[in-house]
């Protein structure tokens, strides 16, 4: 793993080393494999986006839960978690993804596990994973998905996939540039996400949907937009790129009703 030396991951993952020490010293890898096996069977992720793109012809919504983020300062909430995965399980949402770092992104495993509870969504744990331990403790929290940074992971991103899928997790692959796409591809990712944000600047680069899109074979990979997101037209136009499905989250719990965005987003009109 070899950032730019300006990357402003390098803090985050810094901080994020520490809270995984703490993890490990309160429970083992050996202890936490151990539980994994005990778990029940995952609901299938990229499955269930699968059928919402069938059902309608129209990219599905996975919708994001979290009380703050790296990427947005202003986004600094209490997050109902329970409430609002039904409201959004009650909307339409295709699937919900779940914020597990605390500090930054003001979630946590115990969040995720509360949404498990609550839904019958698929859930994908969003974390920025660089150790095998994460994706370990995203299964037992109840987690159907993790996502792995090709551009992060670099030539360790197969073992990591196969990891994930040897404990039932799906893997969302995410791309930033033509080089992690090639790199996706070419250790069999078939569900990709690619992002309008750059990931060591943290700045959104519009228009990078549209570019990088093209360049995923459909009978390949399933592919996932984020970055920036938040509106119907934005599913218009990605759909029109290719996608068969947009992650929002920072446009939704920025709004103070979040069911409300995702009502306007599917194009649902409530009555009253």
């Amino acid at each position: 793993m070899i950032l730019p030396e300006s990357s402003r991951l390098k803090p985050f993952l810094l901080q994020r080393r520490d809270q995984l020490a703490k993890a490990k010293a309160r429970r083992s890898l050996g202890q936490i494999q151990g539980k994994v096996g005990e778990m029940p069977m995952t609901r299938g992720f990229q499955g269930a986006l699968a059928a919402a793109f069938r059902a309608t012809g129209k990219p599905g919504i996975i919708c994001e839960l979290k009380g703050g983020s790296p990427f947005e300062p202003a986004l600094k909430t209490m997050v109902p978690y329970k409430a609002l995965a039904e409201d959004f399980e009650a909307v339409g949402a295709a699937a919900l993804s779940v914020a597990v770092e605390r500090q930054s992104f003001r979630g946590s495993y115990s969040d995720l596990a509360t949404v498990r509870g609550a839904v019958d969504l698929t859930i994908l744990a969003q974390d920025i994973i660089y150790d095998v331990y994460q994706i370990l403790e995203a299964r037992l929290a109840g987690a159907d998905a993790v996502v792995l940074s090709a551009a992060l992971l670099g030539p360790d991103l197969p073992a990591y996939r196969e990891r994930a899928a040897s404990i039932a997790l799906d893997v969302l692959v995410q791309v930033h540039t033509p080089a992690d796409v090639e790199a996706a591809l070419a250790a069999g990712s078939d569900l990709i996400c690619v992002t309008n944000r750059n990931i060591h600047t943290f700045e959104l680069v519009p228009g990078t949907c549209e570019a990088l899109i093209p360049l995923i074979p459909p009978e390949k990979a399933f592919v996932v937009a984020e970055g920036g997101l938040g509106t119907a037209e934005d599913r218009a136009r990605l759909a029109t790129a290719g996608a068969k499905a947009l992650l929002m989250g920072t446009s939704l719990m920025l709004d103070e009703d979040p069911a409300g965005v995702l009502e306007k987003v599917l194009g649902i009109e409530t009555v009253g």
